[in-house]
């Protein structure tokens, strides 16, 4: 269940937040017909997806899959990465996140960002201590660039890829 467009409200101010009533039934309504998967990330929503899925997963979070996403662009150091996993955790209001995505990687990214930092060491490190069950990563490069990726990042264990029955820009 994809939670980057749950549906928002604007505020008087012009800040917007997310209807918590409808994006809590149709959660709880995917829930219900055997979706296990809720997948959000800290820019979706005017920023407060997180929040909502957190407060919507709430009464069932122990049976669901929950992921999110590191902005890699905004990470400068190793210790970056944990910070905003804890600043999503937070928001989240969870221990963990089941998958933890490096979001929206390029193969430019992966070289000259996460492979020098050691942010796949650091997300395995984070993986010991329980806050992230699996190490991911979004992706929307390349077929060349995602095999690169996977033949040389084994601590990946899952990947979010652009594919679908109208865009079939990766079916390689």
């Amino acid at each position: 269940f994809g939670c980057m467009r749950l549906p928002e409200i604007q505020q008087e101010d012009g800040s917007w937040i997310v209807d918590q009533e409808k994006g809590d039934a149709m959660m709880r309504l995917a829930y219900e017909k055997g979706v296990n998967y809720f997948d959000t990330a800290p820019y979706y929503c005017h920023h407060n997806s997180e929040i909502a899925v957190g407060k919507a997963l709430k009464p069932f979070r122990d049976q669901v899959y929950v992921s999110t996403k590191c902005p890699v662009d905004k990470v400068k150091k190793t210790e970056d990465l944990e910070a905003m996993l804890d600043q999503s955790l937070a928001k989240l209001d969870m221990d963990y996140v089941d998958f933890y995505h490096f979001w929206g990687i390029n193969r430019k990214e992966f070289d000259e960002v996460i492979v020098p930092l050691g942010l796949l060491e650091e997300a395995r490190r984070l993986k010991q201590i329980g806050k992230i069950r699996h190490i991911s990563f979004s992706f929307h490069d390349t077929s060349e660039a995602l095999k690169h990726i996977i033949d040389n990042a084994p601590q990946l264990e899952s990947v979010l890829l652009q594919y679908n029955l109208l865009d079939r820009t990766h079916e390689e």
